[in-house]
């Protein structure tokens, strides 16, 4: 058996998002989301359900966060809800404020740091109206957020995400259209919403720096590895380089060059804002670190009938697989070592990691072996990558509870503790003791 022993100091935690746990969300004063309206609709979530309930972390919190404190977590990531707090345009809504401040301060007394995204995946109905991150002015809104959030709960919590995931936010809300506003083949306004939301992450590091705050500030970045379907393959090869740049690049090299990858735009230039030259030298803004949101391998195979692209996924039938996608995790360790590599060796986080499994009917599934066998890999690729020299500093396990999993629903279970959506009641997982006894040892073995 091997052993992969992580630094002194390195971060334990799980991650979650405001949509996919909490629950009552028109609760005490706060308004719609997207989320919420998009679930509504029929057929846009492929189990039916809805948000609604969820785990009902909104009136449970201290319940969870007893169970962070039994795993031993040293952070926990969430997000906020943006239609409780900003209700309307300039609008505070104190009961929303106040609800995170009542988390933020039981997580601290469970000895738990609080790590807090701004913007995942939910936007108000507000701003949709108004053309959301398709529009320019989304920007603005979102900074404001960010204010508030620094004025009312900076002073204890010292961690945070500016924006989860801007490339899947755009592409799944405006070319699948599985996320709202469910619009497909959009392509102008796809990459409209991107750059938007990446100008926005700029911002909201100014505006963090100008307060003088302690702790640390980043984007997490949905980072896929993009390899070709046939590597023998000229036109597979290019087709792969493509959707890695278009994948990692277009949100990488903004951040930290300040410029889109060439190939990239080559393909896709004349679809972004024109505003484009004017904001890259603003974009230039990492923040203190790059956090890794890592699942799984993406293979591409050259295609004449995709427009533009010229591309298209492959599935290798012998390829491993979970329930949602590929299992790779040697794809972790590329990243990695690409961030130390190509981008300067930035401090970084992986701040989402995780391995879904189906619901089925019968007894409720505890013993998720095939769950540890695929952390245990992705943690020993990460020390891999921190034994190469990686500035890599911490984990955050996607996720805690079984949760609201987007267009999936609820029949798509992500978590260490199981939640019945029926009672609330949380049952640990086999998976759960075995990150309790990751996160005492700080190593993980195989």
């Amino acid at each position: 058996m091997a052993r992969t022993v992580f630094p002194a100091g390195f971060t334990w935690g799980t991650a979650a998002a405001a949509y996919q746990v909490e629950g009552s969300p028109l609760a005490d004063g706060a308004v719609a989301s997207t989320w919420h309206e998009f679930t509504h609709r029929r057929g846009t979530v492929r189990d039916g359900t809805n948000g609604d309930v969820a785990c009902d972390h909104y009136h449970r919190f201290s319940e969870d966060v007893a169970q962070m404190r039994r795993m031993g977590l040293a952070a926990y990531r969430f997000s906020v809800a943006w239609g409780r707090i900003v209700p309307s345009p300039g609008a505070v809504n104190e009961k929303g404020i106040s609800f995170y401040q009542r988390m933020v301060d039981s997580l601290l007394e469970a000895g738990v740091e609080p790590w807090v995204t701004i913007f995942h995946l939910e936007e108000p109905v507000w701003l949709a109206r108004q053309g959301g991150f398709e529009k320019r002015s989304s920007v603005d809104h979102l900074v404001s957020l960010g204010e508030i959030l620094f004025a009312r709960l900076g002073d204890r919590v010292h961690h945070w995400i500016t924006v989860n995931e801007p490339s899947v936010y755009a592409y799944q809300g405006y070319m699948t259209g599985e996320f709202p506003p469910g619009r497909k083949f959009a392509v102008r306004p796809l990459f409209a919403c991107q750059h938007h939301l990446l100008l926005a992450h700029a911002r909201l590091c100014a505006a963090w720096e100008a307060r003088g705050m302690d702790g640390m500030i980043g984007l997490a970045h949905h980072a896929l590895w993009a390899a070709p379907a046939r590597p023998q393959d000229p036109r597979d090869c290019e087709a792969a380089m493509v959707m890695d740049e278009l994948s990692n690049g277009s949100v990488l090299d903004p951040l930290v060059r300040g410029s889109y990858p060439q190939r990239a735009l080559r393909r896709v230039g004349r679809f972004l804002p024109r505003t484009l030259d004017h904001d890259l030298p603003e974009m230039r803004r990492m923040g203190t670190y790059i956090g890794v949101n890592y699942y799984a391998r993406y293979a591409y195979r050259w295609s004449r009938f995709m427009p533009i692209l010229h591309s298209t996924e492959y599935h290798a039938p012998d390829a491993p697989r979970s329930a949602m996608w590929e299992i790779y995790p040697d794809g972790l360790y590329r990243i990695l070592d690409r961030l130390r590599t190509d981008y300067g060796n930035p401090p970084c986080f992986i701040t989402e990691n995780g391995f879904p499994l189906a619901e089925k009917g019968g007894a409720p599934a505890l013993d998720d072996t095939p769950r540890i066998a695929y952390l245990a890999d992705h943690l020993a690729a990460v020390g891999r990558a921190i034994a190469g020299g990686a500035d890599c500093r911490g984990y955050f396990l996607w996720s805690l509870l079984d949760n609201f999993e987007w267009n999936y629903g609820l029949s798509m279970r992500f978590g260490l503790i199981r939640t019945d959506f029926v009672t609330q009641e949380r049952t640990w997982k086999k998976s759960a003791g075995w990150y309790t006894d990751v996160i005492r040892a700080n190593a993980v073995d195989q």
